[in-house]
């Protein structure tokens, strides 16, 4: 019964794992089956009509991002520009009842006013019980219109009073403003929106109203303006001459001949060749959009028609327009923000400088690691020489200890054994008990010689006693009595008195260079000079055996020592061999007082 519970807990989470991928993919093959929402977008004059398109482009994409299930966006266009006759508007509503015959949309979008006017006129007779979103208006044409409970209105408000107070703030002493707007019948109606707000400021500039002039007669108009004139561009659909314009190609016409600054109402015509001043976003009218149909595609119904209205955002301006129109900043209302301001040095170079920035940071932790590297390291060597030192120092005063010991105590007892074996000859022991006396006295005399060598060797106090030259002839001797060598001493003339430290570091290079001699070198003549030459004392041990090319590997610790006793006394240590030709080992230590 335990073995079975175990089972069904072990397979718990296989189950769940399964049961997890069973519904994620119900759900994901129920959201690619479920039928897809409709949404027709009725353009009043194109789909790419400025400045709606921004509007409707951020109002698509946001539509889909946020929406969870399927969606089909249809479109279609009113082309308004020109007046559009009874019977091309029962033409178009006859397309739109044919082409969603079979099935209605679920939600009506309309662009701009002509769109909303059509689409609310035959509702019924298209779609009477799809909800309408109706966008790219201003709130003045949207009043009165006949929206139904679940019905939406993003409608915008141009602010005359306030486009035109920026004008006077920034450029107090104008006196005449161009308006530019076209000749559809949406820019009459704007024309005697304008007419009639900017009643209040008729003292203040002349209103130069451009609506009876093609595009070219404006360009005309505008390079000629009198000094101290502003130019307004609100609208341009259609000009005087029946000639469909695109916005932003005939801000751009204007923008070349006009001698006097541009002032827009779009967020998107910024950086195009207007002031700036208040804006309408477009992005952020897109984004309202998008909010009210996703409310009415996600059936959250209300009573009342949900109507938002987009305002004028803070001021923004463009420098380039402020510096060519010697506009100065402080005139500008409290919270503008200003682009396109060429960038300062650290701006522009903002990527270089922070590389350099960061190499030279990198570059001096480097040289700081490697001062400390070189700091350490030169303590280190320092703290090694100054221990070499003091062993050098310590070996020399163990071999004086060991030394004095060995002559002061073991050599005398060894004397006063071998006399005491001298007495027992002469006694009246038998003859086999007087060869023992003999053995052991000999034994002695020898031992008590041996002694005394290795007491020289440890510290040769004749250093001490006689100085170096004697010390040095008396080593050559002992080398060439044990050796079959032949060894000189040529010794100059040299101060009488030397430093302690200087003479035993001399005598041991030339011991250990006679030792090395001895053992590795074949030589049959060795020569040890001794010379004061310009305040140093210099010694060479030259013989003429079989030569090295590097220091064998026996030897090299005897090098190394003879190295460190001449650095210890300021000197230096020079080799000099080849196979075949013997070697020479040059050592020098200064006399000067100072070294």
């Amino acid at each position: 019964m335990r073995r079975f519970q175990r089972s069904v807990l072990g397979l718990l989470p296989l189950l769940a794992l399964f049961a997890g991928t069973w519904f994620c993919a119900r759900d994901g093959i129920a959201a690619q089956t479920a039928t897809p929402k409709r949404v027709l977008l009725i353009h009043s004059f194109g789909r790419d009509f400025s400045p709606y398109e921004s509007a409707t482009s951020v109002f698509r994409s946001e539509l889909a991002k946020r929406l969870p299930e399927p969606i089909v966006l249809f479109e279609a266009t009113l082309d308004a520009g020109q007046p559009v006759s009874e019977e091309e508007e029962r033409t178009f509503v006859a397309y739109l009842r044919v082409r969603y015959a079979g099935r209605a949309p679920d939600l009506v979008v309309t662009i701009g006013p002509p769109a909303a006017r059509l689409f609310l006129t035959h509702r019924d007779q298209l779609f009477p019980s799809t909800p309408l979103v109706m966008a790219a208006l201003d709130e003045r044409l949207a009043r009165g219109a006949a929206l139904r409970p679940n019905d939406a209105a993003v409608v915008g408000k141009v602010d005359l009073p306030r486009l035109l107070e920026n004008i006077f703030q920034l450029r107090p002493d104008t006196t005449t403003v161009a308006v530019v707007i076209g000749a559809s019948p949406l820019e009459e109606f704007w024309l005697a929106q304008l007419q009639r707000e900017a009643t209040p400021f008729e003292g203040r500039a002349e209103f130069q109203w451009l609506s009876d002039l093609s595009l070219d007669q404006m360009k005309e108009r505008a390079a000629s303006l009198p000094p101290h004139s502003a130019v307004l561009y609100r609208l341009l659909i259609v000009d005087a001459a029946g000639v469909p314009h695109e916005r932003q190609d005939a801000l751009a016409a204007l923008h070349a001949s006009a001698n006097a600054p541009i002032f827009g109402l779009y967020e998107k015509e910024l950086g195009k060749g207007v002031v700036g001043g208040p804006y309408t976003s477009q992005r952020l009218h897109g984004e309202q959009m998008a909010e009210e149909a996703l409310r009415i595609l996600r059936g959250a119904a209300s009573d009342e028609p949900q109507i938002r209205v987009t305002g004028l955002d803070p001021p923004v301006y463009d420098w380039r327009e402020l510096e060519r129109w010697g506009i100065d900043s402080a005139r500008l209302p409290a919270g503008s923000e200003i682009r396109f301001a060429p960038l300062s040095m650290f701006q522009e170079h903002r990527v270089a400088i922070a590389a350099a920035v960061t190499l030279s940071v990198l570059q001096a932790a480097l040289i700081s690691v490697l001062l400390w590297q070189r700091i350490w390291r030169r303590r280190a060597e320092h703290e090694a020489r100054s221990l070499g030192g003091r062993l050098i120092t310590a070996q020399e005063d163990e071999r004086r200890r060991l030394a004095r010991d060995l002559h002061d105590d073991v050599t005398q007892r060894l004397a006063a054994l071998a006399i005491q074996a001298a007495k027992l000859e002469g006694g009246s022991a038998g003859p086999q008990s007087r060869e023992s006396v003999y053995l052991i006295r000999d034994g002695l005399v020898a031992l008590s010689e041996d002694v005394h060598a290795l007491s020289y060797r440890l510290h040769p106090t004749i250093i001490e006693d006689l100085g170096l030259v004697e010390a040095l002839r008396a080593e050559c001797d002992r080398v060439a009595h044990s050796e079959p060598l032949r060894v000189e001493l040529d010794a100059g003339a040299i101060p009488a008195r030397l430093p302690a430290d200087a003479a035993v570091g001399l005598f041991r290079v030339a011991q250990e260079a006679l030792r090395n001699v001895v053992r590795h070198a074949k030589a049959s003549d060795v020569r040890v000079a001794l010379h004061g030459r310009n305040g140093r004392l210099l010694l060479a041990v030259r013989d003429n055996g079989a030569g090295f090319e590097k220091v064998r590997s026996g030897a090299s610790l005897g090098f190394a020592s003879m190295r460190e006793r001449m650095r210890l006394l300021g000197g230096t240590l020079d080799i000099e061999s080849a196979p075949g030709h013997g070697t020479t080992i040059s050592a020098w230590v200064p006399l000067a007082e100072n070294a």
